[in-house]
C-alpha cells in the first residue's frame, strides 16, 4: 500500500469510484481508494440502481440531468458494460396533495427541458398494468430515466482508474485522521499510516464516523428503507 498520496478516498462505493476515475482522467494519478470491506459492500451495493431527473429543486435536477447525460455513454468510455437502460421512471402519488406538488414540479422539470409529465392513474395502468391504480392518485413518469447495474458501474469505474494508476486497497479500515492546522494530514489505517495532501469522505451511509476522526460533527444519519424486486412484468 502507498504511504503518501495526493488524494485519499475513504470508500469504494459509486461516489469513492466515479471520483477516483474522474480525477485520474484529469491527470491527478496518485490516488488511493481505501475500502474497510470491498467494492459495493455499503450503501451503494443495496440501492435499487434508479436513475432518475424527476427533482422539485432547480439544482437537483441539474445536477441528475447532467449526470444521465455522463451515463448515456459511459459503457463506452470505460470499456464496460453497465447495463444501463432508460427506461423511464414513475413516481407515485397517494393524495391529491402530492399531485399538487408533483405538478409543480414537472413545471420546473420541463422549463429546464426535462420530458417529463403528469400522470392520471389510468395512465399509470397503461406503463404497468398489474398495478392497482386504486391505491393512487396520480403519478410523474420521465421517459429519460432509467436504471444502471451499480455492481457494473463501480467494477467499471475502478477498472478504469486503475488503468489510470489509481490504486484500490480492500479491507482496510481507516482508524483515525491525524489533523494538523486544520487539515487532514494522515489517514491512519488497519495496515499503516497514509500521508494525504487531500482526503475524500465518501463513506456512503457511514460519513459521521469518519468526520468525527477529524473532529467534525455531521448532520446525517443513516435510513433503512425496503425495495421489492420482481421478475420482468
Amino acid at each position: 500500500m502507498r504511504t503518501s498520496a495526493d488524494v485519499v478516498i475513504i470508500g469504494a462505493g459509486v461516489t469513492g469510484a466515479a471520483l477516483a476515475y474522474t480525477l485520474a482522467k484529469r491527470g491527478i494519478r496518485n490516488v488511493l481508494v481505501l475500502e474497510r470491506r470491498f467494492p459495493c459492500a455499503g450503501a451503494t451495493g443495496r440501492c435499487g440502481g434508479g436513475i432518475r431527473q424527476q427533482f422539485t429543486s432547480e439544482s437537483n435536477i441539474r445536477l441528475a440531468m447532467g449526470s444521465v447525460r455522463i451515463y448515456e455513454g459511459l459503457s463506452e468510455e470505460l470499456d464496460y458494460d453497465i447495463e444501463y437502460v432508460q427506461g423511464g421512471y414513475l413516481v407515485l402519488a397517494e393524495t391529491e396533495e402530492e399531485v399538487a406538488l408533483q405538478r409543480e414540479a414537472v413545471a420546473l422539470q420541463n422549463e429546464l427541458g426535462l420530458p417529463s409529465r403528469a400522470l392520471a392513474p389510468e395512465e399509470v395502468w397503461e406503463i404497468v398494468p398489474l398495478f392497482d391504480i386504486r391505491t393512487i392518485a396520480g403519478a410523474t413518469f420521465c421517459p429519460t430515466d432509467g436504471h444502471a447495474n451499480p455492481f457494473r458501474v463501480v467494477e467499471g469505474y475502478l477498472r478504469a482508474a486503475k488503468r489510470l494508476g489509481v490504486e484500490l486497497q480492500k479491507f482496510t479500515e481507516v482508524t483515525d485522521l491525524v489533523v494538523r492546522g486544520g487539515k487532514v494530514t494522515e489517514v491512519v489505517t488497519s495496515r499503516g499510516k497514509v500521508a494525504a495532501g487531500l482526503v475524500v469522505n465518501a463513506a456512503g451511509a457511514w460519513p459521521t464516523m469518519i468526520a468525527a476522526m477529524a473532529g467534525v460533527v455531521l448532520p446525517s444519519r443513516p435510513v433503512r428503507h425496503e425495495i421489492l424486486a420482481t421478475e420482468p412484468i
